[in-house]
C-alpha cells in the first residue's frame, strides 16, 4: 500500500479543508469559537475565548483546523487590544473593528446579540448589516450564488434603513461593494477609532 505507515489523520489531512458549510467539525470549532469571543467582549473577559482556545489547541486536529484556531486566535487578541486602546464600550463600534479584521461569522454574532434587542428601522438596519456580513462569509468559501441573494437583500435594508446606521461614516463603500459583489470587503470607518 502506497501510504503504509501514516496515520490516517496524517493521509487525510490533504484531502480536508476548513468549510463549516461541509464539514461538522469545522462548524463546531467556528461556532464556539465565535460565541465565546462575542460574550469575552460583551462581559470584557478574555479569559472566556482563550480558555476554550485552549481546548481546542489540546486536541488532536488537523493542521487545518489548527491554523484557523490560531488565525482566529491572533485576530481576537487585535480586537480586545483595540478594543481598549479606543475604549471603544459601544458595541455597535465594536462591531466594525471585528468586521475590520475580517472575522465575518463574528460579526454576524455580534450583531444579532444587539439585533434582538433592537426594533422597528434599527432592526431592519441592523439585519440588512447582518447580511452583509453573510455575503463576505460566503464569498469566502465560494457560494457566489448565495452571497449575490444576500447582497441584493442586504444592499436595499441597508439603503432604506440607511439613517439607522450612522456609526458607518462611509456606508455609501459598503452599499457600492454589494452592489458589485466586490469580494474585497471594505473597510467600514467611524471617527472614533480613525487618526488616532
Amino acid at each position: 500500500m502506497q501510504n503504509e505507515g501514516i496515520s490516517d489523520k496524517k493521509r487525510n489531512t490533504t484531502s480536508i479543508k476548513f468549510d463549516p458549510f461541509r464539514d461538522r467539525l469545522s462548524r463546531d470549532i467556528r461556532n464556539s469559537l465565535s460565541e465565546a469571543f462575542v460574550t469575552s467582549l460583551r462581559k470584557k473577559d478574555r479569559l472566556i475565548y482563550q480558555q476554550l482556545y485552549d481546548d481546542w489547541m489540546s486536541k488532536d486536529l488537523a493542521s487545518i483546523y489548527v491554523a484557523y484556531i490560531r488565525d482566529r486566535g491572533r485576530r481576537y487578541e487585535y480586537v480586545f487590544d483595540q478594543v481598549q486602546r479606543y475604549h471603544l464600550n459601544d458595541e455597535l463600534l465594536r462591531v466594525l473593528i471585528i468586521w475590520n479584521c475580517g472575522l465575518f461569522f463574528e460579526v454576524h454574532d455580534q450583531l444579532e446579540h444587539i439585533w434582538h434587542q433592537s426594533s422597528g428601522d434599527r432592526h431592519e438596519a441592523l439585519k440588512g448589516l447582518i447580511k452583509a456580513a453573510g455575503v463576505y462569509i460566503h464569498l469566502e468559501y465560494h457560494h457566489l450564488e448565495a452571497a449575490q441573494r444576500l447582497a441584493r437583500k442586504s444592499s436595499g435594508s441597508i439603503r432604506k434603513y440607511s439613517h439607522c446606521l450612522t456609526f458607518i461614516t462611509n456606508l455609501n463603500v459598503l452599499l457600492e461593494k454589494l452592489d458589485n459583489l466586490d469580494p474585497l470587503p471594505p473597510v467600514l470607518k467611524n471617527p472614533a477609532f480613525e487618526g488616532r
